[in-house]
This record gives structure tokens, C-alpha cells and sequence, in this order.
């Protein structure tokens, strides 16, 4: 299944004969990133490897957990598909709930791939959206939430996703736009405060929360601003059709995690 990054050459033994590269592999789990592919790789892999070493369910506070899951999964579900890749697809709890016969799972990270490893039999690799390591037309739905942002060539990656869908295939993207201080407020006072008091998923959350601002710092690099606007934009200069778009304000009853997130369903348009 997997192919060289660079030059999506065949591999044996996880060796491309044209670049001379030989990918490695770390306790099953293989790694696209190495190789001199692209300057920023292991840099990237060493961020994300500090951050999913010092905390886990990294995400979960973001409007992640088990409602959106489902609705997530059911969404994705109404698809028709059976080859499935997640794109930053972290400790992998969103890619074990998600439906398809054939998935796969990609992130910089080895902490969090090894996560997700034992939370499915999907297959994981670490790699990155600008350089996928899959053969063209590879897939029938590529989806990543959260991810998108943090793309540091958007025009390959897209291109790339494009490039691995299958024809009438489906790319899913959920994206967080830009909140002012006191947006981010008003939406864990709703989450948490009013107008239902949890105190307990409160502290936990004011836990994590100290833990990831205080004594080890979450900071993600290459993060960049998108609206509905640009983000549709993005898609379709590299050949994707938006097809749907899900917000609160679209889709009152989703459950997003407020009112600046927002999910795209592309498709390539190709029968």
C-alpha cells in the first residue's frame, strides 16, 4: 500500500531503489518523515513527540469527545467507502470510531501513533500531508479535524489529498477558525458553567488546562488563520468541490464545539 513519498515510487521492503532511502520502522509503525525529504520534518516530529509525551488525549477538551464522535462517524458513514485515511490523526480515538474496512492513520508523532495503534487495527505511519507515502486514487474519504491549520505547504497538501483520492471521492475537513479572548470564554462558560454547571469535567478540564499552559506548554507550530471563505477557496483552486458545509448557524443541531468551527465536505467531482 504505501509508496515513497517523494517520488511515489514502488517500495520493497519499505526501500525506494530511486531515492536510495530505506523508511524505518519503530515497533510496527513506519516513518515517512526521515530521508531528507523536507527540512522542517524533524523538527516538526520533535515538537509533536514533546507534546504527546508530557499529555494525553490531547484534544479531548476541544469539542472532540463522544457526541461529536458519533456524529462524526455518522457523517462520515453516510460516505460511501471502504478505504479510509486520517490525516493527523493523533492517539487516534476519532480514527478507531470512524466507519471503513481499510484504514489508515497518519501523524508526525510515534507517542501518539503507538496510542492509536493499540486503539484499532488501523495502520499507522508517520508522515505528513505534503509528502503522503499512499499510491494515487489510494482512498475513498481522507478526513482531518483540527489539522488543517497546521499544514505548512496548504497548496501540496491539498494537492496531495487530491491526488490520493479515489474518483467521487470525498475529502472531510474540520477547521477552527480565529476567536477573540473573550469568545474563548463565553464558550467554556457554556461548555461548563451555565446553563449547565459540571463541576467535575470543570476542574478536570482547568487541570488539563494548567498542565498544557503552565507545566508543559502546548504550542503548535505553523498554526494559520482560515475562514468558511478562504478555506473553501483553498480547496477549490486544487481541484476539490465543496459540497457541504456544517456549522452551528448551517446545522444547529451538530455538535461542534462552537460557533467557529466549521466542517467542509469537498469532493473530486470525478465519476
Amino acid at each position: 500500500m504505501y509508496v515513497c513519498p517523494k517520488c511515489k515510487g514502488e517500495l520493497r521492503h519499505l526501500h525506494c531503489d530511486l531515492c536510495q532511502v530505506t523508511y524505518p520502522v519503530t515497533d510496527g509503525i513506519p516513518c515517512f518523515m526521515t530521508g531528507n525529504l523536507e527540512p522542517t520534518n524533524e523538527a516538526i516530529r520533535e515538537i509533536y513527540d514533546d507534546i504527546y509525551l508530557h499529555h494525553e488525549d490531547v484534544w479531548i477538551d476541544q469539542g472532540r469527545a463522544g457526541d461529536f464522535q458519533r456524529y462524526f462517524s455518522e457523517l462520515i458513514g453516510n460516505l460511501k467507502h471502504e478505504r479510509l485515511l486520517e490525516i493527523g490523526c493523533g492517539e487516534g480515538s476519532l480514527l478507531a470510531a470512524l466507519p471503513g474496512s481499510q484504514k489508515f492513520g497518519i501523524d508526525p508523532s510515534i507517542h501518539a501513533l503507538r496510542r492509536a495503534s493499540r486503539r484499532s487495527s488501523a495502520n499507522c505511519a508517520i508522515a505528513r500531508c505534503e509528502q503522503l507515502p499512499f499510491p494515487s486514487g489510494a482512498f475513498d474519504v481522507v478526513v482531518a479535524v483540527g489539522v488543517m491549520e497546521h499544514f505548512e505547504k496548504i497548496d501540496e497538501a491539498i494537492s496531495e489529498v487530491r491526488r490520493i483520492l479515489a474518483p467521487s471521492g470525498h475529502y472531510v475537513a474540520l477547521i477552527q477558525t480565529d476567536q477573540t479572548k473573550a469568545e474563548r470564554a463565553a464558550l467554556k462558560a457554556r461548555q461548563y458553567i451555565y446553563p449547565n454547571f459540571r463541576p467535575y469535567e470543570l476542574l478536570r478540564w482547568f487541570g488539563k488546562w494548567l498542565k498544557k499552559k503552565v507545566r508543559h506548554p502546548i504550542v503548535q507550530p505553523l498554526r494559520k488563520a482560515y475562514t468558511a471563505d478562504s478555506a473553501t477557496d483553498c480547496l477549490q483552486r486544487n481541484g476539490l468541490q465543496v459540497v457541504r458545509i456544517i456549522t452551528q448557524k448551517t446545522e444547529p443541531s451538530a455538535p461542534l464545539g462552537g460557533p467557529h468551527v466549521v466542517v467542509l465536505v469537498s469532493s473530486t467531482g470525478r465519476q
